[in-house]
């Protein structure tokens, strides 16, 4: 599957979508070749958004990423029927899957989170990629789960940001084959790569593109080597600067950067104070002069 872009949300002064600047950064990150879009994400800010919000900008990341592109939609809520409704605007919207996410706030058991992605399941009018996060859910989708849930025939996979290599792995191996698993934590993109993962949604790629969906390639192609220098001179010290902040807001600043106004974010999100974009200005120059030899 490749490198898929999960994507900041430009916001505009009035705190709305400002979907003229998202239009230009889908059409940014498509000349760079990543291989899909997962806009309305974590890094998206999808639970500062309003549903109308989230429907823009779903629309305006499949009209601008072009018919050939692969864009999966993050459809989130806490309700089974709301969650249906998110799926049913991004399939009018010309999305390929939706993303997901494990329920949060109210406490449950594997019982409940297998009924949840079922019930959701049988009425989606998109396949269902399931996306466990358990730092920002409280809750996560257990292998035997992810198991029995995997011969549903309407979910096609799951995004893993457990930050595990021991649970990824077992995904992988336990799951029927043309079940998809992405990986969600970057700091493991070579070693989910060398294990058989899928693809890597990966939030670095939202500003060294290039250089992400390079080293899925150079992977696949066999030149370990070239990949876990790419990780290790560029993907690293990425992760490592954003690890402390919030992602969002560290992505868009970083994006400004390179040029690329996007917005800052929004309530709950704080601003960054001034160590903290000093020492990601520092990060951006380190990294962005080594970036630029690989196309930037």
């Amino acid at each position: 599957m490749g490198t898929i872009v999960p994507m900041v949300t430009p916001i505009g002064d009035d705190r709305a979508v400002d979907t003229e600047a998202l239009e230009r950064f889908t059409e940014s990150l498509a000349d760079a070749g990543v291989h899909g879009f997962f806009p309305a994400s974590s890094i998206g800010e999808f639970p500062s958004l309003t549903d109308e919000e989230n429907r823009r900008a779903i629309e305006t990341v499949t009209r601008a990423a072009g018919d050939d592109a692969t864009v999966l939609a993050g459809c989130c809520d806490t309700s089974v029927s709301d969650t249906v409704a998110k799926i049913d605007v991004a399939a009018a919207a010309g999305a390929d899957a939706a993303v997901v996410v494990t329920p949060y706030y109210l406490g449950t058991r594997q019982a409940g989170l297998e009924r949840f992605f079922r019930a959701v399941a049988d009425e989606a009018s998109l396949p269902v990629l399931m996306y466990n996060i358990p730092s920002l859910t409280s809750h996560s989708i257990d292998i035997e789960t992810s198991r029995s849930l995997a011969n549903h025939e309407r979910i096609i996979g799951l995004k893993d940001t457990s930050g595990s290599l021991t649970y990824h792995s077992r995904l992988i191996e336990e799951t029927p084959e043309e079940f998809t698993v992405f990986q969600g934590a970057t700091e493991l993109a070579t070693a989910s790569l060398d294990v058989g993962t899928d693809g890597l949604i990966a939030g670095p790629a939202n500003v060294f593109p290039e250089a992400m969906a390079l080293l899925y390639e150079e992977h696949r192609a066999g030149r370990l080597a070239e990949a876990r220098r790419l990780f290790r001179e560029i993907v690293m010290p990425v992760v490592t600067a954003t690890s402390d902040v919030p992602t969002a807001a560290a992505l868009k600043f970083l994006l400004s950067l390179d040029g690329r106004d996007v917005g800052g974010t929004l309530p709950p999100l704080p601003e960054l104070t001034a160590p903290e974009r000093d020492r990601l200005a520092a990060c951006y120059e380190r990294v962005d002069a080594r970036a630029r030899v690989v196309g930037r």
